[in-house]
């Protein structure tokens, strides 16, 4: 619709709108894996957490360094389809690997307090499903995802 802009929002006592930014929106409880721990741990999460992207963070600098998501870990480790026993050995020792092994290194990531436009910008032109959020120091604070969006744009359209 043009003319209207829903990812603007005032704030109290503001009297001219301000982008809504992803720290809004965004997923501050993190589940992450460090780069040392196994295949088999992602798998963990996924299947009994829900968790459809994980950050992988450096045990050491305790920043950023990939990112698993749920795609990945059918794709690389499980084939993304049934198993026959030959099959189900090798998914079983893939699961053995280090995170680091399978995980994508080239994130693209915002910061907090930039735009929900500007990450749906992102989304779109990157064809990503998350992008997680880092400071200006370099710490993971949050992630914002595709169903994140979704929910601001029911939101947004139910009102």
């Amino acid at each position: 619709m043009k003319g209207k802009n829903w990812f603007y929002e005032r704030g109290a006592g503001d009297p001219k709108p301000r982008a809504l930014s992803l720290r809004s929106l965004m997923t501050s409880d993190l589940e992450t894996l460090s780069t040392e721990q196994l295949v088999g741990e992602a798998i963990r999460l996924v299947v009994e957490r829900g968790i459809r992207h994980i950050p992988i963070v450096d045990p050491k600098s305790g920043r950023l360094a990939g990112l698993v998501t749920e795609s990945d870990l059918l794709r690389k480790v499980l084939h993304g389809r049934t198993m026959n026993p030959e099959e189900q050995y090798h998914a079983f020792l893939d699961a053995m690997l280090p995170v680091e092994d399978i995980m994508v290194r080239n994130v693209k990531t915002l910061p907090p307090d930039a735009g929900v436009e500007e990450a749906v910008r992102l989304f779109l032109r990157e064809r990503i499903r998350c992008v997680p959020l880092i400071e200006p120091d370099g710490r993971l604070v949050g992630i914002v995802t595709e169903s994140d969006l979704m929910k601001l744009l029911e939101h947004m359209v139910g009102n």
